[in-house]
């Protein structure tokens, strides 16, 4: 506790220590197969690497770093797929010494901007991606399965993750709002459409944290209390619906509500109070601007409360869309209300 009070940064000065240690693994492992026109990777390689990632997630995630703990997270997969495919084709794994050149990229990067005390970047959602994609095209090239499961390596090996819709999702949400309308003294209605629509497991779980997420940041920061939305002419009772819909392999969702819509100065002069502006106020489209919600730690609300202002928010929704190699966009009008639009694919083809 002592050496926290007298130099409270001496956590990351561990993590940034202990992840050029990890960094330098990675990449000692990857100059030894660099020259080579076919090589194996050897079971001790496999559980040393697949270690040092999960390190690496692990720090990161404790550290409040969800990128480079995702991107950690996506190269551990590739180990547990090395453990579980016993004789890779050498296409694979020199794509998987490619991926690795990636992440070790991105990593190095990142970690010199800490140094520097500059901001993490999103760039690792793309590498995540990548190997996503990866991992799908040797799943369906080595072992095609019907359209009721999808194949995942994990720690635990390799497996099926079933299809499941969003159905479940709506008694959640149902219960969320009687809640927080019971201690907010607000009133809210949901309705969902598209709750039929099936997708893998592991995307249903973060898509319906992201939902459940974005309501609470609703009903608290975005809707307005009843007497207040008469006085506007508006219903008394609050609105938030999610379109959930699927093309091919992209999956759709829109979540709305009808509040007081977002406040573009009250958002840029927080930007301003944390440093964040890299041009003039003017410069900046409302996209941009309230692209600044999705950044780690950012609230306008000026003290806590039992649902916001910890600084646990959009951030959260971000990195759950993003992980999913997916894309947020945020729209508003100020009194008809907001709306976030997400995509993200379910399977891609490699490139």
């Amino acid at each position: 506790m002592e050496r926290f009070v007298e130099n409270p940064d001496f956590l990351q000065d561990i993590f940034l220590e202990e992840s050029w240690k990890n960094i330098d693994k990675i990449d000692g492992f990857i100059e030894s197969k660099a020259n080579l026109e076919e090589f194996e990777v050897t079971e001790e390689e496999v559980n040393s690497l697949y270690r040092t990632m999960h390190s690496i997630k692990g720090s990161a995630a404790m550290m409040g770093y969800p990128v480079i703990s995702e991107t950690a997270h996506a190269a551990e997969d590739l180990f547990s797929y090395l453990r579980e495919e016993g004789s890779p084709a050498q296409k694979d794994l020199q794509q998987i010494l490619q991926l690795l050149r990636m992440v070790s990229g991105f990593l190095k990067r990142e970690l010199r901007r800490l140094e520097t005390d500059d901001e993490v970047t999103d760039f690792g959602w793309a590498v995540v991606r990548r190997i996503k994609n990866f991992l799908a095209h040797v799943d369906s090239e080595n072992e095609p399965e019907g359209p009721s499961y999808q194949i995942a390596y994990t720690r635990k090996g390799k497996q099926r993750i079933p299809y499941t819709n969003f159905e479940a999702l709506i008694p959640q949400m149902e219960r969320l709002a009687k809640v927080m309308g019971r201690e907010l003294e607000k009133e809210f209605m949901v309705k969902v459409s598209g709750g039929d629509t099936e997708v893998p497991r592991d995307i249903y779980d973060k898509v319906s944290m992201a939902v459940l997420q974005m309501m609470k940041n609703s009903m608290d920061h975005g809707l307005e209390a009843k007497a207040d939305r008469e006085k506007m002419g508006k219903t008394p009772i609050g609105l938030i619906s999610v379109e959930i819909s699927k093309a091919g392999q992209k999956v759709f969702v829109a979540f709305r509500d009808d509040g007081r819509g977002l406040n573009r100065d009250q958002i840029l002069q927080k930007a301003t109070e944390k440093n964040m502006l890299k041009k003039t106020a003017e410069e900046y489209e409302d996209s941009e601007v309230f692209g600044f919600l999705l950044r780690p730690g950012f609230t306008t609300k000026s003290s806590a409360t039992l649902f916001s202002g910890r600084g646990v928010g959009l951030d959260v929704v971000h990195a759950a869309v993003a992980s999913l190699g997916g894309s947020i966009r945020i729209e508003s009008r100020e009194y008809m209300g907001t709306t976030f639009f997400m995509e993200f694919p379910v399977v891609d083809e490699m490139p």
